[in-house]
């Protein structure tokens, strides 16, 4: 992504739930792109290892020409998921990959998603159909 417009237009904040490693990754592409990044994990380290991994990789977004629109510094910590979606246009959830896990996280959140706000997963091995139930709006996700 090499400016703001790759986004729809009225996005302007990303919401990550699960900052691992792909979380992290989400992380930094978005902030890259120029939006805003809310991110929620329920590690006690997520905002150091987080920052650590945005100063690691944003030498190589920057050499890519991912960075013009973008900074670093755009990134806020939540000790909540329920906090983290509020401002939220897009969210990406990278929670592990256990359908449990998934259907907390989407309980927790969908009551206080924004009207027009979409739900992504990084899921690879669970089926939409299966994470979208207990949604009352499945279509969001």
């Amino acid at each position: 992504m090499s400016s703001r417009t790759d986004f729809p237009q009225g996005v302007e904040v990303a919401a990550i739930l699960g900052a691992g490693t792909i979380g992290a990754s989400w992380t930094a592409l978005f902030l890259a792109a120029g939006l805003e990044v809310d991110v929620y994990d329920p590690s006690a380290t997520v905002e150091a290892f987080v920052r650590d991994y945005i100063e690691q990789a944003w030498p190589s977004m920057e050499q890519l020409g991912l960075t013009a629109n973008g900074s670093p510094d755009r990134v806020r910590f939540f000790n909540s998921p329920e906090q983290t979606v509020v401002r939220a246009q897009f969210v990406q959830e990278s929670v592990p990959e256990k359908i449990e896990i998934k259907h907390d996280i989407f309980a927790r959140i969908e009551p206080h998603l924004a009207p027009q706000a979409v739900v992504a997963s990084s899921a690879s091995g669970l089926l939409v159909k299966d994470m979208q139930q207990g949604w009352q709006n499945p279509g969001r996700l």
